[in-house]
């Protein structure tokens, strides 16, 4: 296990949700962190984090746009002195069906893979020489869905199926309604493989997390922020996440890679061994070229 102390992060979407709880968790180990959103109330989050008697640094921004993701990079490497771990985590979820027309598709393709799909690219790029340069290795986790890998593909490898609260095999897929969202999701696998047999020899490590039905703002918001007692209870805590995602830095270089980690209702939000590698070679994705 490896000493979280005084590494250096960034996390992106992290004013409420998700973000906002992996930011804090990396506080509370002593990381300082750089966090970014599209609200203004992210440098209120910036200000608090500091409590934990880290450095911390906020801008807020569109992660689709380059301009934002140079400054956000550049400002967090020159105020903590390099980077050490990237939390691709900004997300929108919105509908998006086959018939809908091409205006409304065109501004949909733009905010919701431009989120989901070119923000984690861009940031990545522009992250990746920075950690390269270093020489020290370090760790990119993207935030995935479950409508990718759970139960779905393949099914038959749920670590846990015991404990599911689905029926074996579950559809992958959102639905016909969440198209863009599903395709942009589904693309971070192509930047899993990709950059995890790329970045291997360089001791950078890239994961990712499936999330399922997970207490957020952007889940909060399918229920007009009202959602039942009961509906609270099925999900899973954003709190909860975030110490399976310290964990899993805390492996350090021995630890996976190339993995979709996977979180569904009804299972216990814990830290479950890697699954053996079966869509690139467990030799591609050794850290520093090893056996």
């Amino acid at each position: 296990m490896v000493e979280l102390k005084n590494k250096r992060a960034i996390v992106t979407g992290a004013a409420v949700g998700l973000g906002n709880a992996y930011a804090y968790a990396l506080a509370k180990e002593g990381v300082h962190v750089a966090v970014c959103d599209i609200r203004d109330e992210i440098h209120d989050v910036a200000e608090t984090l500091k409590t934990y008697g880290v450095n911390a640094v906020a801008w807020q921004g569109d992660v689709s746009d380059p301009v934002h993701v140079r400054e956000v990079v550049d400002g967090a490497a020159s105020a903590f002195g390099g980077l050490d771990i990237l939390i691709n985590n900004a997300g929108v979820w919105g509908a998006s069906v086959a018939d809908d027309d091409l205006d409304k598709s065109l501004d949909d393709y733009d905010r919701i893979v431009g989120t989901n799909l070119k923000g984690e690219y861009l940031f990545a790029r522009a992250v990746i020489p920075i950690l390269i340069e270093q020489g020290v290795g370090g760790d990119i986790v993207n935030i995935a869905t479950d409508h990718m890998v759970t139960c779905g593909t393949p099914w038959d490898r749920c670590p846990n199926p015991g404990s599911c609260a689905f029926e074996h095999p579950r559809p992958t897929g959102g639905g016909d309604a969440m198209d863009l969202y599903d395709a942009a999701k589904w693309g971070l696998n192509g930047f899993l493989y990709g950059w995890a047999k790329a970045l291997a020899p360089h001791n950078i490590r890239v994961n990712a997390f499936c999330m399922g039905a997970t207490d957020s703002y952007m889940l909060r918001s399918f229920h007009n922020f009202e959602p039942s007692e009961e509906e609270v209870a099925s999900w899973m805590k954003a709190e909860d996440n975030a110490q399976v995602l310290m964990d899993i830095l805390k492996e350090g270089p021995s630890g996976r890679n190339a993995q979709n980690v996977n979180f569904c209702v009804g299972r216990t939000v814990t830290t479950e061994p890697p699954l053996e590698q079966i869509y690139v070679y467990q030799e591609q994705v050794t850290l520093g070229g090893g056996s």
